[in-house]
């Protein structure tokens, strides 16, 4: 009886025995199932978000780069902007003064037209003074060929001419000096100016005659006398014309006025 107890218990240990196994192996099948069903799904997806937020990152990265550049380009645009102001500014400020300038000019001019007004109006009044003066006598001095030198006929001419002035203070000198058609048109006008400034260095030096009391004017070759075709026409055109002008006296005066 007790081999059979042993052997029993024997019996009952061997079965305890495999029904750990059993639930061991069932418990060890179950946790891989266990790992399979629920924990890789949960890996997977955390390394999905890992990638994925790595991806963000990489973004983010990006982003602040180019955020970084446009604030760089707007930062230089502003620059360019206050530059160009600026410049806006500065001629701004050059205009303005421009401006006062050709103010200040226009003013200038004004006054100067104000003055040439008053000066032309005497101007009228001299030349109104000199319609009033008559020629009272005329002289015609010849010159040899391109020359300009007075001969002492000529001196005694212009003598005769001061001495019909019978020593009028107010009296007007005109000299006009002509040349032949020969040579160049300035160069006659030169010739002319020389003969009529001969005439005038003798009033002024033997006769005192004030220099504003004369009126000189080189006519060269134009307005001849006579044709340049012949010698003689050549000579009568080599001249200088000297008249001399004083007041016409009042009761003249006042005829022509009341004349209709």
């Amino acid at each position: 009886m007790l081999t059979q107890w042993a052997g029993g218990k024997t019996t009952v240990k061997n079965t305890f025995i495999a029904l750990v196994g059993a639930l061991v192996l069932t418990a060890g099948c179950a946790t891989k199932k266990f790992v399979r069903t629920t924990v890789d799904p949960v890996s997977a997806k955390l390394s999905e978000v890992d990638q994925r937020t790595a991806e963000n990152a990489a973004a983010i990265t990006g982003l602040d780069a180019k955020t970084a550049r446009g604030i760089s380009r707007a930062d230089e645009r502003a620059g360019a902007a206050d530059a160009r102001a600026a410049e806006a500014d500065r001629k701004a400020v050059q205009a303005g003064e421009r401006a006062a300038l050709a103010m200040e000019r226009a003013h200038g001019a004004h006054s100067l037209a104000e003055g040439g007004l008053a000066r032309t109006g005497k101007l009228e009044v001299v030349v109104e003074n000199l319609d009033n003066f008559r020629v009272t006598s005329t002289r015609t001095l010849y010159f040899d060929f391109d020359k300009a030198a007075l001969k002492d006929d000529d001196l005694q001419q212009i003598d005769e001419l001061v001495g019909s002035l019978n020593g009028a203070r107010r009296f007007v000198i005109e000299v006009q000096g002509f040349t032949d058609a020969t040579g160049a048109t300035d160069y006659n006008y030169e010739l002319g100016a020389r003969r009529a400034a001969s005439v005038v260095r003798y009033l002024a030096t033997h006769h005192q005659v004030p220099s504003y009391r004369i009126h000189t004017l080189s006519l060269g070759k134009d307005q001849p006398v006579e044709a340049n075709k012949t010698k003689e026409g050549r000579k009568l055109n080599r001249r200088v014309e000297i008249r001399a002008y004083l007041p016409q006296p009042m009761q003249e005066l006042a005829q022509q006025t009341t004349t209709p």
